[in-house]
């Protein structure tokens, strides 16, 4: 556990703690009447829950603090290499939306994996059958990976009119 998430459950204890002790204090006074009770007891009992009001205050303050600075460095970047790169993606659009990201990975795929273990599998098959349904996956893949990349154009294409 980090020093920070350490801090804030040690907070959050302290004031668990705090809150009981008022309830003991509230329980006592109900127990008892007002009349019941002496100067002393009643100067006590301020004493004792300004006391605690200072103490839930002070736990507060240092919740608020650890809390804050467990958070205080989300969205910043941490060198100017980062800061550089983000700058030259914003230049270039920033970021491709999803189904752009999902293309290419398709394309990749295609091009990689998909088209050369089919050709590699077409050229040591030996089963005319097996041969033709290969030539058939490959003949709809290389539609697909034509179709992709007329996709990628075309967006390609409307990302520098922007």
């Amino acid at each position: 556990m980090s020093k920070k998430t350490e801090q804030i459950y040690k907070a959050l204890a302290s004031l668990e703690d705090l809150q009981n002790q008022i309830s003991i204090i509230n329980q006592l006074e109900k127990s008892k009447t007002g009349a019941e009770l002496s100067l002393d007891e009643k100067i006590e009992r301020t004493h004792h829950l300004e006391n605690i009001e200072f103490e839930m205050g002070q736990a507060i303050k240092s919740l608020r603090f650890w809390i804050a600075s467990l958070y205080s460095y989300n969205g910043k970047s941490t060198s100017n290499a980062k800061k550089a790169a983000s700058q030259e993606n914003g230049k270039k659009g920033g970021r491709p939306p999803k189904k752009v990201t999902e293309l290419k990975r398709r394309k990749t795929d295609l091009e990689e994996n998909i088209l050369p273990e089919l050709k590699r599998e077409k050229s040591v098959t030996t089963d005319l059958e097996r041969e033709s349904q290969i030539e058939s996956q490959i003949t709809e893949y290389e539609n697909e990976l034509f179709i992709i990349e007329e996709k990628l154009e075309r967006w390609n294409e409307e990302k520098s009119l922007k």
